[in-house]
Order: structure tokens, then sequence, then C-alpha cells
């Protein structure tokens, strides 16, 4: 009986060591992660300050699901919602052959468009568009001046 007893104790023993590494484990995890929140709560406030209007977001379009657009660039991606009232412009090449800015209507961003949107990161981490440049496909010749 006492080897018996000796065995089902180890068992126990053993199983409690295991959860106890476990949630030490666990908390350790979450102590690594917490300075990294801190850094991107930081970025995402300094962001959001009135000191910076606006950034650039740059990439092929790959969805346009009601104002909001998804950009893809080099394997990452981004989903950017467009302000009600924001100012959308596509370049066109004149009869010359040069880039003239001409404003358009939000439906005319189309899946494969490259596009460079002016982008503003709100207070809860959502990217809100504020402005669209459709640029020229690729290897689009253009004249200078």
């Amino acid at each position: 009986m006492n080897k018996i007893t000796l065995i089902v104790s180890s068992i126990i023993a053993g199983f409690f060591l295991l959860l106890l590494g476990g949630g030490l484990g666990i908390l350790y995890q979450k102590q690594q992660a917490l300075p990294q929140l801190e850094k991107t709560t930081a970025v995402i406030k300094s962001l959001n300050s009135k000191t910076v209007p606006s950034i650039v977001a740059y990439g092929q379009v790959t969805k346009v699901e009601g104002r909001d657009i998804s950009l893809s660039y080099s394997g990452d991606s981004i989903k950017v919602t467009m302000e009600e009232n924001s100012s959308i412009y596509s370049f066109i090449n004149d009869s010359v052959g040069k880039p003239i800015k001409k404003k358009v209507e939000f439906k005319e961003i189309k899946i494969g468009d490259n596009l460079s949107i002016t982008i503003k990161p709100l207070s809860d981490g959502q990217l809100q568009g504020q402005q669209v440049f459709i640029l020229l496909p690729f290897g689009t010749p253009i004249k200078a001046n």
C-alpha cells in the first residue's frame, strides 16, 4: 500500500509542478509583451497628434468594399476607411503625353489600381483616408514639359 500511495503522490506532485510551470510561463510571456504594447500605443498616440496632419500609404488595390480600400505592397497589406468627403484624383496623359491631375469619383477606384492615399491614424488604431491619388500604371510613358 505504501508503494501505491508513493506513486499516486508522485503523480499528483508532478501534475502540480507542470501546472505551476505552465502558469509561470504564461505570466512571463505577458510581461515580455507589455513593453511592446506600450510602445505601439505611444506610436499610435504620436501619429494621432495634431502635429502630424497625415501620412501616406501606397499600394495596389486588392479589395474595395463600401468606403474601405484594401492595399497590398511587397507582401504587406492594410485596410483604409475613406472619409465621406475625401478627394479622389486620377492622372491621365494629355494629347502630348503629359500627365494631368483630374478629380474623379470614388467608384472609379478599381482592383489592381496603384494608389497613394493620404491617411490619418485614429486613436483607436483605425486608418482614415483623406485623399486618394490613382497613379498611372507602371511603365506609362510620361513626357516632360
